[in-house]
């Protein structure tokens, strides 16, 4: 028997095997794919990222960009951002995700791949995990499967979550265009109701991405061909199209139960202003494996642990990034009269808030922001 079986490899996954492992627990990974595999993503690892990160990560990053653009077609109004250190790393996640799982394997964790999770059994002092591959027992499971996590329908896990679709291209186009584009996060608002788009330099090519918080997926086909015009990046040399989609909103009611942690995606963890999630994948992976190691795989106190973690760490962010969220992506008179008032200061904050520097929270507290939040036409709705 193991002590933990962890299923999925990315960075929630990886990080909490790595500190399990190095505590001197059983551990092994999952993982369907063959490693290192292409993970749809856009591979921009924010500030706070990097600080949360238990290992040394460098080598995975391709750029990095010191600056961050900002811009609102339809008002034009635009937006700059610098730091001294770097706002956004870029990578891609086959090397970022397999620096992390090589870490964990040089701790001892065992590592399986192309081996599907199929079903879960709960028991009442362990768990039997059905794969492709024949079945393992484990004290504890911790669900780092993403967004259509199998372990959570396998149980029927509650969910409360809102899936919404995203399209990103890796796009490489001719040097004089790419280098036009390097060292800069890019965002562009009004590329799609409802959303945005960005585009991320890598080291030879720019991944390219459209999301929209609506679930209207032929809407975002054609939002990124008008994006791509716009950028002037509709006849690359060359292209890949990849889909997927953001689970916004944690699931309802425990992350925790039946020996189950669940983390990142699976849980519902991703920031619900930019839908970025390895941020909040590498600190729920923590956080579990840290409920483990202190709780000494004690269930009720494990669960328990992990639940509060969860609810005085990650939860009140999501909830304070929600209601920012809303004035971005559905207000837009509001967001229009914001920006053109404070939109520097909105940025800045923002920015630090992506450095781990500032909270969500902090982003309500100041005067002149609680003003914006009484105006009729927010306050109406």
């Amino acid at each position: 028997m193991e002590d933990v079986v962890v299923v999925g490899s990315g960075p929630a996954g990886a990080c909490a095997a790595w500190k399990l492992a190095q505590a001197g627990m059983t551990v092994t990974v999952l993982e369907k794919a063959a490693l290192p595999r292409y993970k749809v993503c856009g591979g921009g690892l924010v500030s706070r990222t990097m600080q949360w990160v238990p290992i040394n990560v460098h080598h995975a990053v391709e750029q990095t960009c010191y600056q961050a653009r900002l811009h609102f077609f339809s008002s034009g109004l635009s937006f700059v951002t610098q730091r001294t250190t770097p706002l956004v790393s870029m990578t891609m996640r086959a090397e970022f995700d397999q620096a992390l799982l090589s870490a964990a394997q040089a701790h001892g964790a065992t590592v399986r791949d192309r081996c599907s999770v199929e079903r879960v059994f709960c028991h009442e002092d362990s768990i039997t995990v059905a794969t492709t591959h024949g079945t393992m027992r484990a004290r504890f499971v911790i669900a780092a499967d993403g967004a259509l996590s199998k372990v959570a329908r396998s149980v029927q896990w509650e969910d409360g979550r809102r899936l919404v679709p995203a399209l990103e291209y890796e796009v490489t186009v001719p040097s004089g265009l790419f280098h036009q584009f390097e060292g800069v996060a890019r965002f562009d608002f009004d590329v799609i109701p409802a959303g945005y788009g960005w585009v991320f330099p890598k080291r030879n090519h720019l991944s390219i991405g459209v999301l929209s918080m609506t679930p209207n997926q032929q809407e975002l086909r054609a939002a990124m061909g008008r994006y791509l015009a716009v950028l002037g990046c509709a006849s690359p040399l060359s292209i890949e199209r990849h889909g997927f989609v953001i689970p916004l909103g944690p699931r309802t009611g425990s992350f925790a139960k039946q020996r189950i942690l669940l983390t990142g995606d699976a849980a519902g963890f991703a920031d619900p202003v930019t839908g970025e999630g390895i941020s909040s994948a590498v600190r729920s992976g923590l956080l579990a494996a840290q409920s483990l190691l202190d709780g000494q795989l004690q269930q009720e106190v494990v669960e328990g642990l992990y639940n509060r973690l969860v609810a005085q760490t990650i939860l009140p962010e999501l909830r304070a990034g929600r209601l920012l969220a809303y004035i971005l992506y559905h207000c837009p008179r509001v967001r229009t009269w914001a920006f053109s008032q404070q939109g520097q200061r909105f940025c800045e904050m923002v920015a630090d808030i992506m450095a781990g520097k500032k909270l969500y929270r902090n982003f309500f507290k100041p005067r002149w922001v609680g003003h914006v939040l009484t105006l009729p036409w927010l306050s109406r709705r």
